[in-house]
């Protein structure tokens, strides 16, 4: 590739990666990622079956968040945010009754739930920023989840 070319890639990228940064969903993703490392450092100062079960709770709250939005909305968002609420429970659940790695598949899953339903459709009663901040919270946590059970395995392996 010609040098002239590959400086033009290089500012086209970065004038790509400013025009990110600069927008209103970096920082909502920039938010979502410093509240979900700050809800990992709370978690983190309890018990390790009293971290799993507050991750499983803030699984819970984080569907029952939706719900919240979806009163103002009617009936049929409610309908809909009260059935991932049951499955998001359910996920929860079995996350600490059998296997984190359930509890890590509930956040991923809940990402889904964020970008499929509120951030690819705004809804007037879900905020334009909630869904951006709660991947990268969601994708935190889920990956902290992982880490954990792939460093206990570690650590058992090692002893």
């Amino acid at each position: 590739m010609p040098r002239s070319v590959g400086i033009f890639v290089a500012q086209q990228n970065r004038e790509t990666l400013g025009s990110f940064t600069d927008s209103p969903m970096f920082l909502w993703l920039s938010l979502g990622a410093i509240l979900g490392a700050l809800f990992i450092r709370f978690a983190g100062s309890r018990s390790p079956d009293g971290e799993l079960r507050f991750f499983a709770v803030g699984l819970v709250v984080a569907a029952v968040i939706y719900v919240g939005f979806a009163l103002a909305d009617g009936v049929e968002w409610i309908a809909l945010e009260a059935a991932g609420v049951v499955l998001f429970v359910l996920l929860a659940y079995a996350g600490v009754r059998h296997s984190p790695l359930l509890l890590a598949l509930g956040w991923t899953v809940h990402v889904g739930w964020d970008v499929g339903l509120h951030l690819a459709r705004q809804q007037v009663v879900v905020p334009a920023w909630y869904p951006s901040a709660c991947i990268s919270f969601d994708l935190l946590v889920a990956g902290y989840v992982v880490w954990t059970v792939w460093a206990t395995q570690q650590q058992q392996e090692a002893a």
